[in-house]
């Protein structure tokens, strides 16, 4: 069976659906939600996730997120059957600040508690995830991001990277597509975000 802190420690290192100045382009107030599939030590996962950001001032904002996955096959053991599931939930606060006219440097820290289930046995944990990286608006429609995540759950860790896009389809609304990977967990994911 798969350990609750490699399930932990892998999801909360790649999940990050949008990373996160006044003169700066990139939006730090929005909302959205996504769809996530991906593996976990050779074990096939798929989910959905809300997220959201708001901007404390110039500098600093407030993250948090939902995600909840189960993979997509079942286990037996003996004459039953089960799907693993997991969920977690964080809460942070980041800052950024620009590099470049269209291009700002961001980092998160995270609070984060996860759950594992699978039969009649629930396991949870909580720590921290902590991002830093680099966004980009190098055109109206387009924004970039490259972050690296390490994850610290429980007795576990895990340290991983997001690559994703987002296509504005109008000022406000975009469309993100994200690639994540850690040591034990690829994931791709796409999500739908309003800024405000």
């Amino acid at each position: 069976m798969i350990k609750k802190t490699l399930i932990v420690g892998a999801l909360s290192s790649i999940v990050s659906w949008s990373a996160l100045a006044a003169d700066s382009p990139l939006s730090y107030s929005h909302a959205g939600v996504g769809y996530m599939t991906g593996d976990i030590a050779d074990v096939d996962f798929s989910g959905f996730g809300i997220y959201g950001s708001h901007a404390l001032n110039d500098s600093f904002f407030v993250i948090g997120d939902y995600t909840s996955i189960s993979s997509d096959d079942k286990f037996e053991i003996e004459s039953d059957s089960d799907d693993i599931e997991a969920t977690q939930f964080s809460i942070g606060l980041g800052f950024h600040t620009p590099i470049s006219d269209a291009t700002d440097f961001v980092a998160t820290l995270s609070y984060a508690d996860a759950e594992v289930e699978f039969f009649d046995f629930t396991e949870d944990g909580n720590g921290y995830i902590l991002s830093a990286g680099v966004r980009a608006k190098p055109t109206q429609e387009i924004e970039l991001q490259a972050l690296l995540n390490y994850a610290d759950i429980e007795d576990g860790s895990e340290t991983g990277y997001l690559l994703g896009a987002r296509y504005f389809t109008m000022p406000t609304l975009s469309l993100g597509l994200n690639y994540g990977s850690s040591d034990d967990f690829d994931s791709f994911s796409f999500d739908v975000r309003f800024d405000f």
